[in-house]
């Protein structure tokens, strides 16, 4: 489904591309990827493509495999395959490429701008691809993403509240459609940025059937979609692929109305919270906080949802679903060597339909990773998680930490 929260996620994250986190954001859909640009998430679309600010010599490093067969390959223009799983969609594989647009000095902290675009198939016959920009200006004191995407997500929805989640049953449906957005957020104090965004594109939803179903007829959902965005930012991190100190700290506002070309009203908000402890020379202690609401006439695949490679991995994306979700969840890494990391890992959380109505059902997840480290000095590594929740295992495979 597309990120498109209607199609549980379309989180376009692309794993060299940060840019694309929200162009991207089709890739995958459920709730696991609420992203800063999207409000929509995509069944596995974090496991494949992680959000990576890489640095302008990334073009080097070994996950750029076709600089090792071109002997005059531009030095800053990325391609590399991304292989991924998600209990949604299966194996996938996502090929991406970005351009770094400009030179910069070593002391300069000011992060690469970016152009870049992936194209991505699953095992279970979804599909997606999307191209944008990530341009840091005026010493980063601006910085501006914008993109545009189509994806094709096949996927199950499990119907609203605790009840069907628990018992599994679901409706599997296709959802497809091009979704674009385009922001801007300037520095306004220290490491803080705010910002302000549109989001727009169409949706259209239908179960999956066989030829027979289908003759007998079935109606289409088929929705415009348009909202202005809200971003806030404070990030104190320091490193974006793998942080052993300090904040990330999310806050995302989206306004749905008629008047910017949606065919409903409704109100997304989402805040979520990272931090990093070090513990020891090497190994750290990760915490994450999250919360998102959704009201007004929001359609179902603008619900929260929880689950996914992100929140929490053990349940998949989009089996719990209703007005309201959080979750709360606990990583430790453990440095073994260079090349090596295991984490372990425990969480919990909720959906509700209203704030008095948590307490009453907990999802509760744990499990264990392992971590290859592709590039030490940039820190991107294959990752494999399982994850155990109320109702099964589940297992991610993909690019980078899993936030």
């Amino acid at each position: 489904m597309i990120k498109l929260r209607c199609m549980p996620s379309i989180r376009l994250h692309l794993a060299l591309l940060p840019l694309l986190a929200s162009a991207a954001a089709f890739a995958q859909s459920g709730s696991e990827a609420g992203d800063a640009d999207t409000d929509f998430d995509l069944p596995g679309a974090d496991a494949s493509m992680p959000g990576s600010d890489l640095a302008l010599d990334d073009a080097n490093f070994v996950g750029n495999p076709l600089k090792r067969l071109a002997k005059k390959w531009p030095e800053d223009l990325v391609v590399a395959p991304i292989p991924g799983y998600s209990p949604q969609l299966g194996w996938n594989l996502t090929l991406g490429g970005g351009y770094f647009l400009d030179d910069r000095d070593e002391d300069d902290d000011t992060p690469p701008s970016i152009l870049g675009g992936f194209i991505m198939g699953a095992e279970n016959g979804s599909y997606a691809y999307a191209g944008g920009a990530n341009l840091h200006l005026l010493e980063d004191k601006l910085r501006i993403k914008g993109g545009a995407g189509y994806a094709d997500i096949r996927y199950r929805f499990y119907a609203r509240g605790d009840n069907p989640g628990d018992l599994g049953f679901g409706l599997d449906l296709l959802q497809n459609g091009p979704l674009y957005f385009a922001s801007g957020s300037w520095n306004v104090w220290r490491r803080l940025y705010v910002g302000i965004g549109y989001l727009g594109g169409s949706v259209k939803t239908r179960p999956r059937l066989t030829q027979d179903e289908a003759a007998s007829g079935f109606s289409v959902l088929d929705l415009d979609i348009g909202a202005y965005t809200i971003p806030i930012e404070i990030d104190s991190r320091d490193h974006e692929q793998f942080p052993r100190k300090g904040w990330l700290i999310e806050a995302r506002g989206s306004l749905y109305r008629e008047s910017v070309g949606s065919d409903f009203d409704a109100q997304i908000f989402k805040l979520s919270a990272n931090h990093y402890r070090p513990i020891g020379d090497t190994d750290v202690f990760a915490t994450r906080a999250v919360f998102r609401t959704s009201s007004g006439n929001a359609p179902f695949f603008l619900l929260s949802t929880f689950g996914g490679s992100k929140d929490l991995r053990g349940y998949p994306s989009g089996r719990y679903r209703d007005r309201m979700m959080y979750a709360l969840q606990g990583e430790y890494r453990w440095h073994v060597n260079d090349r090596w990391i295991v984490t372990g890992f425990a969480g919990f959380g909720e959906v509700a339909e209203n704030v008095s109505d948590f307490g009453s059902d907990f999802l509760p997840a744990a499990g264990a990773g392992l971590r290859y480290v592709l590039s030490q000095k940039h820190r991107i590594g294959l990752s494999a998680d399982i994850g155990v929740g109320k109702d099964g295992a589940e297992f991610y495979f993909g690019v980078g930490e899993a936030f």
